[in-house]
């Protein structure tokens, strides 16, 4: 008797512990879209995200006795650092070309957001608080308030505080 067997090709090729530690950045980066995207319907969206992301963190955790980013400060701290930069935005990952066109643009637009506090490195040095004024997605500068003066900022200067 002759059999079908099927197999389920993977999408990722991957070890366990590499797609968890992946799990868990795209867990980060859902995150802050959560925070940051503006409406409603986009909120609910990444906390769905969110949410399955992290079932999926908990399971492998759980199979394979490892800490996670909701349980170890250490490992938390890791995966921000993949995430976040010391200045500028965070590094957002996209699935492929389609994904990076649909929405690099507006993880950028909302990330900067009018009227989002930032900290800005000033060109003698110095850091400062302040106010996004204006800012197009793709620009190297932004413009941003501080101390009532607007200046223009280097994008790679300036990080979201707000949030």
């Amino acid at each position: 008797m002759e059999t079908l067997e099927l197999k389920r090709e993977k999408t990722r090729e991957l070890s366990i512990y590499d797609f968890f530690v992946v799990l868990q950045v795209e867990w980060v980066q859902a995150d802050i879209r959560h925070r940051i995207y503006r409406s409603e319907k986009d909120k609910k969206y990444w906390e769905r995200v969110k949410e399955g992301k992290e079932m999926s963190i908990r399971k492998i955790a759980e199979r394979n006795s490892l800490p996670t980013i909701f349980d170890d400060p250490y490992i938390k701290n890791d995966i921000d650092k993949r995430v976040f930069q010391t200045s500028s935005y965070p590094l957002f990952t996209y699935k492929n070309a389609e994904m990076k066109a649909e929405l690099e643009y507006l993880d950028l637009l909302f990330y900067y957001y009018k009227g989002s506090a930032v900290r800005c490195e000033l060109p003698d040095g110095s850091l400062k608080q302040g106010r996004i004024t204006a800012y197009q997605p793709f620009d190297a500068l932004l413009t941003v308030t501080i101390d009532n003066v607007c200046l223009k900022v280097p994008v790679t200067k300036t990080i979201r505080t707000d949030f």
